[in-house]
């Protein structure tokens, strides 16, 4: 069903010109006190997240839409919402690799080629920055034990987690530092700001241009390998293919549900 219904979403993403859907999440919902995660996971066990995450991906990929798997290394087991405060926890680095990790990784093995940073400071990796900006994190876990070569987006870095606690201007420089591939801003003066603060720290030397252009690199050729061409959309033609999706997917589970 996961699968089935993830396919269609895909579908109607693309009608509407949408080729990146930030989803599934592939948190685990061990804290019961969670205020964010919640509902919003596939369930309490790593094990049944990870099979949920890898339907929703290669439904995704079906319906031609890329899928971007979220929050890592896992925002399941906090207590605190990142969007207002910075969440920290203490949780054990096996049990992150046997729990929170699983779920991530079998979406990387389903073909997921993006991955979403959490806001959350894993105190027994890195004390001093939460996952976002900890290179410990993105660089040594992710990439060099994970083996993951795809993009790395932050999460939205306008959020309190990380702006009450590391400033507007310094975080975008130092999620890039860190490992990210990509900067999300749900606004766009906020996006503008953070792209001249990184500008003026290339040319202050407080930022490589390296790692700019090699994050640059990355994206273009991810781009270029599944996102390109970009299929344009004909407008007017936007309602009768969305309704045509519509009535196939209520028929699609009816069958599923029967």
């Amino acid at each position: 069903m996961a699968f089935e219904i993830s396919k269609l979403m895909a579908k109607e993403l693309s009608s509407v010109g949408m080729n990146l859907n930030f989803s599934p999440i592939a948190d685990v919902a061990t804290n019961p006190k969670n205020p964010v995660i919640g509902n919003r996971a596939y369930g309490k066990t790593a094990e049944e997240v990870a099979k949920f995450c890898s339907a929703v991906v290669r439904g995704h990929l079906a319906g031609g839409v890329q899928p971007c798997a979220k929050h890592f290394p896992g925002h399941g087991d906090t207590s605190t919402d990142s969007h207002f405060a910075l969440p920290a926890v203490d949780t054990p680095i096996e049990t992150l690799k046997k729990r929170e990790f699983l779920p991530f990784q079998k979406s990387f093995k389903s073909g997921c080629s993006f991955v979403m940073s959490a806001h959350v400071m894993m105190r027994t990796i890195d004390p001093k920055v939460p996952a976002t900006l900890s290179s410990k994190i993105l660089k040594d876990i992710l990439r060099k034990q994970l083996r993951y070569s795809g993009i790395i987006i932050s999460d939205d870095l306008e959020m309190k987690a990380i702006t009450d606690h590391y400033g507007a201007a310094e975080a975008p420089r130092l999620a890039l530092e860190a490992g990210c591939d990509l900067l999300i801003y749900r606004s766009e003066p906020a996006a503008r700001a953070g792209y001249e603060s990184l500008v003026q720290a290339i040319e202050a030397g407080k930022l490589s241009a390296d790692t700019v252009v090699e994050a640059a690199q990355r994206s273009r050729e991810l781009k270029k390998k599944v996102l390109l061409p970009y299929q344009s959309v004909n407008i007017a033609e936007i309602g009768d293919r969305l309704a045509v999706l519509e009535r196939r997917t209520s028929r699609c589970i009816a069958q599923i549900l029967s």
